[in-house]
């Protein structure tokens, strides 16, 4: 059987190949490989709520939202302010060591560029917009699991 769950989480690799059906042989987990989106947001926008303490507004592209081999969670998000400006951004959440992390963003000339800085950060419930939090808690993650079913973490995410 735990050979079984090894062998079902590509995410996880041995440094040995040659190790891969040896249930002993110590495993790492491997980020799959990211692109950027393509294109701007859907009109699929949904709204989520972070908290009282922001005057900022948060909704997912729902049409974005994708689980990876690697049980990374990725979206496009848009954050609006009370002025009406907005942060688009291309983030993925891990839910198995509760990390997020920023891919890219959508510039103003409709390009997206890609975070070089990119690196996963853990996700804390207190900072002013906790909205990484909110999406673990409310909708994305089981405990430390992903959700698979993509329906039913759009219908998780209350406005």
């Amino acid at each position: 059987m735990l050979l079984i769950s090894f062998t079902s989480h590509a995410q996880y690799k041995t440094l040995d190949p040659a190790d891969e059906n040896d249930v002993d042989a110590p495993r790492f987990w491997n980020e799959a490989e990211v692109k950027l989106p393509s294109a701007p947001p859907s009109k699929q926008l949904k709204p989520f709520f972070v908290s009282i303490n922001t005057p900022l507004t948060f909704a997912i592209d729902a049409d974005s939202i994708e689980l990876g081999k690697d049980d990374v969670l990725r979206y496009i998000i848009v954050i609006t302010s009370p002025s009406g400006a907005k942060q688009v951004s291309y983030e993925g959440i891990r839910c198995e060591k509760h990390e997020w992390r920023l891919y890219g963003t959508l510039q103003s000339d409709g390009q997206w560029r890609k975070n070089p800085g990119s690196k996963w950060q853990f996700i804390t419930p207190n900072s002013y917009n906790r909205y990484h939090s909110a999406l673990v808690k409310d909708a994305f993650c089981e405990n430390s699991i992903p959700r698979r079913n993509i329906k039913e973490i759009i219908s998780l995410l209350q406005p």
